[in-house]
């Protein structure tokens, strides 16, 4: 689809002129018919096809963005919300479908609260699902409570329910499970990784992770083999991340 999309950005130019050109040619044709009544029709086409082929193809001419519009389309990118929950209603209808889910992120309270059922329901049906998120005892955690101005321990506590919840749905050995692995670094930027949608974000000072710009992208942009491939180098990373 993204490329059918792209050939018709790149030759729209070559389009209107052709619309232009069948304009002139229904014009010339209308001269030379014996009927009036039909070398009005044919002239009311023409002269039709030759106006507005020459408005959309001077309109092109003047505001062409396809070199800025490939970039986009060659990274996958399908929208921007200004809030992580603005971003959650399309993250959803995603989730629902997924067979395999990739998560950078803190406690998840917000999800576990809100997508209980369906988590339940995706694991029943085999999905299988890793988290990357910070260790509870590390100090870089503290400096983040700071910055998003929490009281000291609320994301410490939120991750040690996190931890507490996938053990309570792995004891009902499901077909999917859940695998939690924890890190010792700075934290990084929130991470929604699906087989069929990629949902990343940054997490900013001052600021609560659900009220923070997010993206989202399509799977066959470069953005999403991107982010595979680094989440996967993270899970396998002995010396940066270790199994709750």
């Amino acid at each position: 689809m993204n490329n059918i999309k792209r050939f018709v950005r790149k030759n729209i130019t070559l389009v209107n002129i052709i619309i232009v050109m069948l304009g002139i040619l229904a014009i010339f044709i209308s001269v030379h018919l014996p009927n009036v009544n039909t070398q009005n029709i044919c002239m009311g086409i023409g002269t039709s096809f030759f106006a507005s082929g020459i408005v959309v193809l001077i309109t092109t001419l003047l505001t062409d963005n396809t070199e800025e519009e490939d970039r986009l389309s060659d990274w996958g990118i399908e929208a921007i919300y200004s809030t992580r929950g603005e971003m959650n209603i399309s993250c959803d209808k995603y989730m629902r479908k997924s067979k395999r889910i990739d998560i950078i992120a803190f406690g998840l309270r917000s999800w576990r609260d809100s997508q209980a059922k369906t988590i339940e329901k995706l694991l029943k049906n085999g999905c299988q699902v890793r988290i990357l998120t910070m260790d509870p005892d590390c100090n870089n955690l503290q400096q983040r409570e700071k910055d998003e101005q929490q009281e000291i321990g609320s994301i410490k506590y939120s991750i040690e329910q996190l931890i507490s919840w996938a053990k309570v749905l792995n004891s009902r050995n499901y077909a999917g499970s859940i695998e939690i692995k924890c890190y010792d670094a700075q934290p990084l930027n929130f991470m929604f990784l699906m087989d069929n949608r990629l949902f990343i974000g940054p997490y900013e000072y001052g600021k609560g992770s659900q009220q923070t710009i997010s993206y989202e992208f399509n799977t066959s942009g470069r953005a999403y083999g991107y982010y595979t491939d680094y989440f996967q180098s993270l899970w396998n990373d002995t010396n940066f991340s270790k199994s709750a």
